[in-house]
């Protein structure tokens, strides 16, 4: 499974945070609440793409996701951690856990 499928499948069952460093961009993206894979080779988030996969230095995904219960119940906190570290290694996807995030390299 490609690094950008894995992460659409992620995504779609964890509702994890996406960002993208775009080659011809200096600044990150903005986090995404979703990411797909539209067609083979290009990705696409909320506030990017679609662009090709080789124009993609790499792709960031946030473990951590806050659940709203309501206005006077503190949210509820998800971390998917373990699940997303299992993922990327079984597929031998190559990725770099930095502090709060995993980096996934699509190239």
């Amino acid at each position: 499974m490609s690094p950008q499928d894995l992460i659409s499948k992620l995504n779609s069952e964890y509702s994890v945070a996406v960002r993208a460093k775009l080659s011809a961009e200096d600044a990150v993206t903005a986090w995404s609440t979703w990411m797909i894979a539209p067609v083979e080779g290009y990705v696409e988030g909320q506030h990017f793409g679609p662009c090709p996969t080789r124009e993609v230095e790499w792709l960031e995904v946030n473990p951590f996701v806050v659940e709203p219960v309501g206005r006077l119940v503190r949210p509820r906190m998800h971390n998917y951690e373990q699940q997303i570290r299992e993922a990327l290694e079984a597929e031998s996807i190559l990725f770099e856990a930095l502090e709060l995030v995993f980096r996934v390299y699509l190239r």
